[in-house]
């Protein structure tokens, strides 16, 4: 698979992910995969860093991108969120 260049709106959808995973009406990470065009791992990392962010986990290289959009879209419902990131996707 080839070099995935991040953007924030793919980063909304992991967010939204992180934020809404125990609902049982989200999206799966295999969608969310498929719609970025990344593998399930990039996603499963990538859900590492709002993990880290929130200081769970063990990563210690988060992108900073992820850290702009927790900081920018964290408070969000899951409702505003949701809309956000799959709003046109």
């Amino acid at each position: 698979m080839k070099n995935h260049t991040w953007t924030e709106k793919d980063d909304l959808k992991i967010l939204y992910l992180y934020k809404c995973s125990s609902n049982t009406n989200t999206i799966r990470k295999s969608e969310v995969a498929e719609k970025i065009g990344v593998s399930l791992g990039s996603v499963s990392y990538r859900l590492g860093n709002f993990k880290a962010i929130n200081g769970v986990g063990k990563a210690d290289h988060i992108a900073n991108l992820s850290r702009k959009v927790h900081d920018k879209y964290s408070m969000l419902s899951e409702t505003e969120l949701k809309e956000l990131a799959f709003k046109g996707a």
